[in-house]
């Protein structure tokens, strides 16, 4: 297991990263919408060193783009109720997460309207890398990780 470990200020790369795998995805699958999420794409606030990115697809090409991102060098993770993930380059040594999604559906607005509120809001996003800081100083698994942020995703989503 290793630590979860939280970076901050963000590291320039983080931009440049999201847009070097933009380009690789967009080039094996021109039809897919791309978008920056997770704490990276907020600006200003601790992160992984991880870069999130949403892939959107229709329905019925899910499993074809899962393929596609395989096929050029990332590596499936898991993958549930039409939710895949896949990292780069490795899972040992993640650089970048994907999560493909069906376009314009519950995952997709859900992922997009969180990063959007942690954007606009710098008091929310202060709330949450201060949550985030306390979990990580607390424990290093990754799982319990993710989900002791759950109740907090829930709020900033019912907002």
């Amino acid at each position: 297991m290793s630590a979860v470990i939280l970076v901050a200020p963000r590291p320039a790369d983080w931009n440049l990263r999201f847009g070097e795998h933009t380009t690789r995805i967009s080039t094996a699958a021109p039809d897919a919408r791309i978008e920056h999420i997770g704490s990276t794409a907020i600006g200003g606030i601790a992160s992984k060193d991880v870069v999130d990115i949403l892939v959107g697809t229709a329905p019925p090409a899910h499993s074809g783009m899962v393929e596609t991102l395989t096929t050029n060098g990332y590596v499936l993770e898991g993958e549930r109720d039409r939710h895949a993930w896949l990292c780069w380059p490795d899972v040992a040594c993640r650089q970048v997460i994907i999560h493909v999604v069906d376009l314009d559906g519950r995952e997709w607005h859900r992922r997009l309207l969180f990063r959007d509120r942690l954007r606009s809001d710098p008091a929310l996003a202060a709330r949450y890398q201060a949550l985030k800081l306390a979990i990580a100083a607390d424990t290093d698994n990754w799982g319990e990780y993710t989900a002791r942020k759950a109740d907090f995703v829930r709020e900033a989503l019912s907002g």
